[in-house]
């Protein structure tokens, strides 16, 4: 998870996690690098910081409202579509870190040793050079 860390950090000042469940390690992580995280979850639990009741199916706008950039941690693939509309909707940019074995449809960015996926919705959002990345 560094290189999802180091690189959202690198480029967003104002994130918001979608589903951040019971494992809050990139939120904190943020956090504690000076971006303003906001956490969502449909079943919000204690996890070290506040975390938003939402649905990605049926958002809450206001939760998104100054957001540069939603991201997900191994979403079920089922909630993937939803994630892109949301971000597509909010002309953000959505970055997505899978399980290994699930393919996403996104750009392929790789860092530090981690993959994920970015939706470049975003924009005027400036994009620096990933270690490597290919469309799929």
């Amino acid at each position: 998870m560094d290189g999802l860390i180091e690189y959202l950090s690198q480029r967003y000042q104002r994130v918001v996690e979608i589903g951040i469940g019971s494992y809050p390690k990139v939120a904190l992580a943020l956090k504690a690098r000076g971006l303003s995280v906001v956490a969502t979850d449909i079943q919000p639990q204690a996890v070290g910081l506040p975390v938003q009741l939402d649905d990605v199916t049926a958002p809450r706008l206001d939760l998104y409202r100054d957001a540069q950039v939603i991201y997900a941690v191994r979403p079920p693939p089922e909630l993937v579509p939803a994630l892109k509309r949301l971000a597509h909707r909010l002309a953000i940019n959505l970055v997505v870190k899978p399980l290994a074995a699930e393919p996403v449809d996104g750009v392929l960015v790789t860092r530090a040793g981690s993959f994920f996926y970015e939706f470049p919705f975003g924009e005027g959002v400036k994009r620096a050079e990933a270690g490597s990345s290919k469309r799929f």
